[in-house]
């Protein structure tokens, strides 16, 4: 059947955050600072304490998300990091947190330099594009940042999992983000950096999962074969003229 609808991940596919491992440390010490000097006349813990409690409660969730496609709000994981220092946050508390981490990360990321041309050309040839992304934080962080980059406007759907109830490779998800494609599961291709996120779990829901590799160590599974790969977005275009030929 003919592909009508083409799904992207985000991080690692059309955008992406330089440097992550080395600065991600940082930016929490950032929105510390921020809820410090927004909250003064509290006590709060030190701050290679919140580092490690924040970070600690970030990768705990990309832990579940690997084993039983959990998702979760940004409010949750942060959450589950001040119950690590043993910290009782208001609901206005926890906002200011929330608020200095997403001030922390903005303008962070760069765009891939074939991604928006590669979305003009889909658009003009006619295909719905979407955007499925597994995140944790709120949708105006990256929304912010598709705005930044020229990307906004040229996506039908977006979707992330800070909003829905699984994360990929749930199945869920991916025949989610098709119904709101107003289009077939078996009509759309999804193309993302992670052979088990992004292909197997569109295959899993009956697309076919295009995968972009990159130097990025993510597993490579032998058993999860995709429908093609590519190394730039650039290499899209014609390839979809040959899996619809």
């Amino acid at each position: 059947m003919a592909i009508r609808a083409v799904i992207f991940d985000l991080g690692g596919t059309l955008i992406d955050w330089p440097d992550w491992d080395e600065d991600v440390l940082r930016r929490w010490g950032l929105s510390y600072e921020y809820l410090c000097r927004k909250v003064p006349d509290r006590q709060w813990p030190e701050k290679e304490y919140y580092v490690d409690a924040m970070r600690g409660a970030e990768l705990a969730h990309w832990q579940r998300v690997n084993t039983i496609q959990a998702s979760a709000t940004p409010e949750e994981v942060l959450q589950e990091g001040f119950q690590v220092l043993n910290c009782t946050v208001s609901a206005t508390e926890l906002r200011i947190a929330l608020d200095g981490y997403g001030q922390a990360v903005n303008g962070w990321s760069m765009v891939f330099p074939d991604a928006v041309p590669t979305l003009l050309s889909l658009r003009k040839q006619g295909y719905r594009i979407g955007l499925l992304s597994n995140t944790w934080w709120a949708a105006a962080w990256h929304n912010s940042d598709l705005a930044t980059h020229g990307l906004d406007s040229l996506l039908d759907v977006v979707l992330y999992t800070s909003e829905l109830p699984h994360s990929k490779p749930h199945p869920e998800v991916f025949r989610l983000v098709s119904k709101l494609l107003e289009v077939d599961p078996v009509e759309c291709v999804m193309v993302g950096d992670r052979l088990i996120d992004d292909v197997s779990g569109a295959l899993g829901a009956g697309m076919r999962g295009i995968w972009k590799k990159t130097p990025y160590p993510w597993p490579e599974p032998s058993h999860i074969q995709p429908t093609a790969t590519i190394i730039q977005l650039a290499e899209l275009l014609p390839l979809l003229e040959t899996l619809n030929s």
